[in-house]
């Protein structure tokens, strides 16, 4: 495979080894160098319509390790008077959008013959991971908050990983995971910090593209808590528009949760880089409950050239956002809801218009959330 490492802060080069999961010198996140993507369209319309058709615009890892990541939908819906297209990544395998880059990930780790490795995840990241572990025979141990949605906690469960469930917020599942790795020295294959897996997203870029044929939408509003979706199209969009392929980059909307924003604050602020959430307070939208991005300084900046923006809902606004998409024939989990009143915000603010061509990313199904959606409804929330 021919592809390298480097610190994406100070440059420093790394061997092609999944260790270590962040730079020595600095510890800033790691990138990958990889072959430059192309995009032959012939080749690729003569592919079964999955992720893996655009394979050539992704770092190379020999045979996959696939559930059928198959392209997801795009299902227009009323937004009072809005229509917005819902891009369904919900209806990949595992029922999240994380599939794109746990597939991409766990390729690379069988690849190498890599045969243990850990993860820390609010949910939705572990079951995908655990999902395609089961698939590469790879031994996985995934440290999660005990607080976690109980049906994304089970789904890690009957993929045969290891669940680690920690008392406290989702950081303390991040410090159990870490003070494990300098015991034994594991693999971390995370989805917050290996590049592999924010490469794998770029996927969702390129279908987008592809179901535009070959252009791209307005506006694309997804939710943000790490960022992987946003970085994931912000980097897949480049890639379109170096290869000729797309000439604009889409306006990019973050939508976090008032409860814990930091991304909100620090690009209000007019930031560079993202302080950690002071005070954060529990939310119904777990998925985006961290208290700042890995990657804070590529997504602001990412934001920034789109001509993007933050914004962050409310907890009432998250449960209206969850019933209104529920009557939109949508079954997401509350994580996902955040759109709703982001798309609400983005109008409002003149950043989207009727008439335009408006993505919002449906990240994750709501069944992961059955028990507690089930709480909303019997008290009428």
């Amino acid at each position: 495979m021919a592809l390298t490492f480097h610190c994406s802060a100070c440059q420093t080069l790394y061997p092609q080894a999944p260790a270590p999961y962040r730079c020595l010198a600095c510890d800033a996140p790691l990138e990958c160098r990889s072959p430059t993507p192309t995009f032959p369209l012939d080749q690729i319309a003569a592919r079964p319509a999955d992720m893996w058709r655009f394979h050539e615009a992704l770092p190379p890892v020999g045979d996959p390790v696939s559930l059928g990541e198959a392209r997801t939908p795009l299902i227009p819906f009323d937004l009072e008077g809005m229509t917005v297209l819902a891009k369904c990544d919900h209806t990949l395998p595992t029922g999240s959008y994380k599939d794109r880059g746990a597939a991409l990930l766990m390729s690379y780790l069988h690849a190498l013959g890599i045969k243990e490795a850990v993860e820390d995840s609010s949910g939705n990241a572990g079951a995908a991971l655990a999902a395609y572990a089961a698939r590469a025979k790879v031994r996985l141990k995934v440290f999660c908050p005990a607080s976690a949605s109980a049906g994304k906690l089970v789904q890690i469960r009957l993929y045969g990983a290891e669940l680690v469930p920690v008392e406290g917020p989702r950081p303390r599942a991040t410090e159990a995971l870490l003070e494990y790795i300098d015991r034994t020295g594991a693999v971390y294959a995370s989805h917050l910090w290996h590049p592999f897996f924010i490469e794998g997203l770029k996927t969702l870029a390129f279908e987008l593209a592809e179901q535009f044929d070959w252009s791209v939408p307005d506006a694309v509003v997804c939710p943000v808590g790490a960022g992987s979706i946003l970085l994931g199209l912000y980097r897949g969009f480049l890639d379109l528009q170096r290869a000729g392929l797309v000439n604009r980059l889409p306006r990019l909307i973050a939508v976090q949760a008032e409860h814990v924003s930091p991304l909100y604050q620090a690009f209000h602020a007019d930031l560079d880089v993202v302080p950690p959430a002071t005070s954060p307070r529990p939310t119904r939208a777990e998925g985006i409950a961290l208290p700042r991005p890995v990657r804070d300084r590529e997504v602001i900046n990412a934001l920034r050239q789109s001509a993007g923006t933050v914004v962050a809902v409310s907890e009432k606004a998250i449960v209206r956002g969850l019933r209104q998409l529920g009557r939109a024939g949508f079954c997401v989990e509350p994580t996902s809801a955040v759109i709703w009143d982001g798309l609400r915000q983005a109008r409002a603010a003149g950043l989207v218009e009727p008439g335009q061509r408006i993505v919002a990313v449906l990240s994750g199904h709501g069944l992961k959330a059955a028990q507690p959606i089930g709480e909303l409804l019997a008290n009428g929330e």
